[in-house]
């Protein structure tokens, strides 16, 4: 997929007009067009060409953007919307806001997360070939040594990928329990539970102190505010966007 390329389901999420699930659903109905033609499921959405609409009305994601840091707490979901009822960010955002997580949090994971309705922002931040780094703060059980840090950094193969870590720093260690802070950026899915895993350890506590150079200071858990213009454009100059 290229960089203008998107599925018409992630699309239509991105764009804020339903989650992917919801998406699916418009699509199957026949609501969906792209460019006058009924939309398939297999669908790609060129956001540069394309004309999209949903029952008739045009959708884009070129709009007045929003984008926000929020201080995720435990036990709330980082996405859209949840089919079991269960709460989700979207929850904490402001009413009517249709800006979605970038990049996901574990439920008993804290900290930094980039929300938005910038679809092109939205895609850069979380592949993987961007790099973004992020920051992390984990409390890990276990025996845990310099040259268990260092097999980490050096790479570990888990479930047929080289997962890694580009840094990582014991900050404290009080017998058998470590605070360390760990830098990534790739970010695969529980990548640093697996990676303490790995090497015979348990993380206890985890959360994201940085996204790039964004922090959550100031804010309380659960808590939200707009990211400023100077944010704003860092977040696209690191992910090789054109900043106006």
């Amino acid at each position: 997929m290229t960089d203008n390329l998107y599925r018409i389901n992630r699309y239509l999420s991105l764009c804020g007009i339903a989650s992917r699930r919801k998406a699916e659903e418009l699509i199957n109905s026949g609501s969906v067009q792209i460019n006058g033609r009924t939309a398939i499921l297999s669908d790609q959405v060129d956001i540069e060409k394309d004309v999209v609409t949903v029952n008739g009305k045009p959708v884009s994601n070129r709009s007045e953007h929003e984008y926000y840091v929020m201080n995720k707490p435990l036990d709330v979901l980082s996405s859209y919307s949840d089919d079991r009822g269960r709460k989700t960010v979207s929850d904490l955002l402001p009413k009517g806001s249709k800006a979605v997580p970038a990049g996901r949090l574990d439920l008993d994971t804290t900290g930094v997360l980039i929300l938005t309705t910038d679809g092109e922002l939205h895609y850069r931040l979380t592949h993987p070939s961007f790099g973004v780094k992020k920051v992390y703060k984990a409390k890990v059980a276990g025996d845990f040594t310099k040259e268990k840090a260092d097999l980490i950094i050096k790479g570990i193969e888990i479930e047929g990928f080289i997962m890694k870590a580009e840094k990582l720093t014991i900050i404290n260690q009080k017998g058998r329990v470590s605070d360390i802070l760990i830098v990534l950026n790739e970010g695969r899915k529980r990548e640093i539970k697996e990676l303490i895993k790995a090497v015979e350890c348990r993380v206890v506590k985890l959360e994201r102190t940085s996204f790039g150079t964004i922090t959550c200071a100031g804010l309380a858990p659960g808590e939200i505010r707009p990211l400023t213009e100077d944010e704003i454009k860092y977040l696209k100059k690191i992910t090789s966007q054109t900043v106006s």
